[in-house]
């Protein structure tokens, strides 16, 4: 397992002491994928079920029609729920995601600090590569990792 240092004062100014920073081992990393996606159709279907009970429309009849009319749509709308799911959590939550809570991993920078915007963008995009995740199993951070200069480690 690697360990990546940083340094954190830890409140003392005379001598700071330095944070062990753990990458996340890859099994947890599976896992987190399969609990976030888990938690973009919980986040997908709240909207859904929001927007029916306001409109007040019979959200079963119209989901399956228009599921069945407009199939390549709802693909799209499932692709964009799973971005606008990861940047709100990543960014918001400071790191964290519905996985990330369950398996007590974050996203951190390097110096151990939160990503900032521009970070969380870069790796919610780069989630969309074809077969990224199984980049998991070659090296212990995954592309939109390493290309967005983040890390997933373990909390605590």
């Amino acid at each position: 397992m690697t360990v990546i240092t940083s340094q954190l004062l830890d409140g003392h100014l005379i001598s700071p002491r330095p944070k062990r920073l753990i990458p996340a081992s890859a099994w947890k990393r599976m896992l987190n994928i399969i609990l976030d996606y888990i938690g973009t159709i919980l986040f997908f279907s709240t909207i859904i079920f929001l927007i029916a009970y306001l409109t007040e429309s019979p959200i079963k009849e119209n989901f399956i029609r228009n599921q069945k009319a407009y199939p390549i749509a709802f693909q799209m709308l499932g692709v964009f729920a799973m971005y606008v799911y990861y940047v709100v959590s990543e960014y918001y939550l400071s790191g964290k995601t519905f996985g990330k809570y369950m398996t007590r991993t974050i996203v951190v920078t390097p110096s151990g600090k939160p990503p900032n915007l521009n970070q969380v963008l870069m790796r919610s995009t780069l989630r969309f590569i074809p077969l990224e995740g199984f980049y998991l199993l070659l090296k212990p951070q995954s592309l939109h990792d390493e290309w967005s200069g983040t890390l997933v480690i373990e909390e605590g």
